[in-house]
């Protein structure tokens, strides 16, 4: 299936590992112009180098604090000088970390908050003109699956992807009228670093130990696996190409199964 992305261009965010460096990779590959955004240099330079060696492609690594307006803005106006335009967004920077309810201090909700969700607002905010001047574009926005699985253990987490549901809808219908599809993909627990650095928060949270937890989390799952980078970056591949270009406004769950429930 011919997907129709070679020569567009991609803003990729959170994309130094994880989630994002499979998106950014399966992009490249698809004869995607990619640019990485993340904070931490060496890791992003060690996504760039992948993506290079792998496709052949000279991604552009831009080093930012997605969590400061101003960076954001720099961001933006940095990718589109170097790649002359941006047909694709994908927001994915952000690790919301769990814990204890009653001893998250107010600094840590305040401080991830501004980064994921206050971060998607600005990010959507700088590029979605950029996209209604070039007539169109895609929008993808990376939310965690606990936005729709409430969990004591990760109330700031579910809260922020609730309402990064509500924002994917909203800004679909302001998109619309220019031919700017936004669309989120969900995705439950997914085999990286940061889902381990999570399942010890939220072990200990629960009073389990990290192994007893981690298969108890794995075991729920009617796959019995988690899911892979990969199977997100995939979906998120199909969703910013030609072949989705009625879809809008909708958020697809990539959970193999796991949630209980008809609207995913």
């Amino acid at each position: 299936m011919d997907l129709e992305l070679k020569g567009k261009t991609a803003l990729v965010t959170g994309g130094s590992r994880g989630i994002g460096r499979a998106i950014a990779l399966a992009l490249a590959k698809e004869g995607v112009r990619v640019a990485l955004c993340a904070r931490d240099k060496a890791t992003l330079e060690a996504a760039a180098s992948e993506i290079r060696g792998q496709t052949g492609g000279e991604p552009l690594a831009v080093s930012a604090d997605l969590g400061r307006l101003e960076e954001v803005s720099r961001v933006v106006e940095m990718v589109k000088a170097r790649l002359g335009r941006i047909d694709i967004l994908v927001n994915n920077a952000g690790a919301i970390r769990g814990g204890d309810f009653l001893k998250i201090p107010d600094e840590q909700w305040a401080g991830d908050w501004s980064l994921k969700l206050l971060g998607y607002v600005r990010m959507a905010r700088a590029v979605l003109p950029v996209m209604q001047a070039q007539g169109g574009g895609r929008i993808v926005n990376v939310v965690g699956a606990a936005a729709r699985n409430p969990t004591v253990g990760y109330l700031p987490g579910g809260i922020a992807n609730a309402g990064l549901i509500n924002f994917t809808k909203g800004l679909a219908d302001l998109g619309a009228p220019s031919n700017v599809l936004v669309t989120a993909v969900s995705p439950a627990a997914t085999a990286t670093s940061r889902w381990e650095a999570l399942t010890a928060q939220q072990a200990t949270a629960a009073g389990k130990s990290v192994e007893a937890y981690r298969k108890e989390m794995e075991g729920a799952y009617p796959l019995k696996r988690i899911a892979r980078p990969e199977d997100v970056a995939d979906l998120v591949c199909f969703l910013v190409s030609a072949r989705a270009s009625f879809l809008t406004g909708i958020c697809i769950t990539v959970d193999g199964g796991a949630t209980r429930g008809v609207y995913v």
